[in-house]
């Protein structure tokens, strides 16, 4: 793949298609830029529609990285007195082509729900570390979860890091803060015995098939519901390409994976016999999904072509009232079962984490370390062994 370079230390583009570089700006594709941030990692940006568009995005980090605009410019002034709401709509609609659809959505959920109707009104420039830890203080004292806060929490920080490098605000407001620690609360997870009981209540099958997705494959709700007979890339594989956007009922890159990336699960033969089972009786559509509404209708562009999350969850609440696990599973604790299954039979917890889609190892751990209660004296014997 050919690549444009601009000055050093201000990154390439290039297009993600098969088109010669001589043909670039003829060809509908947009382009993708690729640079590296303020802390030396690589990033890629994607949706610009023609050069000067990647261009201008490439000079404007370049310029960030190089350290905050001096204060007293026009364009810092302007920033300066506008209301934080504000200049956060403004800086989202800015970034909007290069982000998905899942982080769109947390970076506008957040700002609606914890972050603008709290400090929304304050002007940017008066941002302070006092500031920051009284939104923190109210936000614990409205019990927001933990892992609602440090969305948030990131969220703004990204906004005001903004505001800061065009000079906007002259000291770092989140010096000294401590951010909301997000810890997991211990996750319920049902034994082999209260899977298969949920299995036999489980009367329609497309209830039945994301059960086996999720317990056999690991799959987050969404990314089942965009099961795919294609995704089956060996017997024992299955590659989770996309999940169903909860919002907009469409197939949306996977979470912290960028458009067209996906990641391999284990397959194991009960989850592909009824995969197998399920085409075999239903049949898929024309791109190999098979959860979709008008299935061997004819018409495949109705309104919600695929199902939507409430849909399953409401027949996942019918399912566990034929059992006797009401009020202690949740659709999530599929997921947990998968976990469990691979980890308490050995399987290392890298590969756990890479199968699941975590975005670090260190979520895994905090959730599933009590699945791992005797590391530490197992490693004590192994170790004594050679000493």
């Amino acid at each position: 793949m050919a690549t444009k370079a601009l000055a050093r230390g201000m990154g390439t583009f290039f297009k993600e298609c098969e088109h010669p570089e001589s043909r670039w700006s003829k060809c509908p594709h947009p382009y993708t830029i690729k640079y590296r941030d303020g802390g030396g990692r690589q990033r890629e940006e994607g949706g610009y529609i023609n050069q000067n568009k990647a261009k201008d995005r490439l000079l404007e980090i370049y310029k960030e990285k190089k350290g905050p605009r001096k204060a007293g410019t026009s364009e810092a002034l302007e920033i300066s007195e506008m209301r934080f709401e504000n200049y956060a709509a403004k800086y989202i609609s800015n970034r909007r082509r290069g982000l998905t659809p899942n982080t769109l959505d947390q970076y506008e959920g957040s700002l609606e729900v914890q972050i603008n109707p709290r400090v929304g009104s304050h002007r940017v420039g008066t941002f302070t570390p006092g500031v920051i830890e009284d939104w923190i203080t109210a936000m614990e004292s409205d019990k927001v979860g933990l892992a609602s806060q440090k969305n948030a929490y990131l969220v703004l920080k990204l906004v005001i890091d903004s505001a800061r490098h065009r000079g906007a605000i002259k000291l770092d407001p989140f010096l000294d803060i401590a951010p909301p620690d997000y810890v997991p609360n211990e996750v319920s997870i049902p034994t082999f015995e209260e899977l298969m009981e949920i299995r036999s209540a489980a009367t329609d099958d497309d209830l039945r098939l994301v059960i086996e997705l999720m317990s056999g494959c690991g799959h987050r709700n969404g990314e089942a519901r965009a099961a795919n007979i294609k995704s089956i890339v060996a017997d024992d594989a299955y590659r989770i390409r996309e999940q169903i956007d909860g919002n907009r009922f469409n197939p949306a890159p996977l979470k912290h994976r960028k458009r067209h990336a996906f990641r391999e699960t284990p397959l194991p033969q009960k989850t592909r016999e009824f995969l197998m089972h399920f085409a075999h009786k239903y049949g898929a559509d024309k791109n190999g999904y098979l959860l979709v509404k008008g299935n061997g209708s004819g018409n495949l562009h109705m309104q919600q072509h695929f199902y939507g999350d409430q849909t399953l969850r409401w027949r996942w609440s019918k399912c566990l009232d034929r059992t006797s696990l009401e009020g202690k599973c949740t659709m999530y604790s599929l997921r947990h079962y998968f976990a469990s299954n691979c980890l308490t039979r050995g399987i290392p917890i890298t590969d756990v984490a890479e199968w699941m889609g975590h975005k670090s190892i260190e979520v895994t751990y905090r959730t599933y370390r009590h699945l791992l209660p005797g590391s530490i004296t197992k490693a004590a014997k192994v170790l004594n062994d050679q000493l």
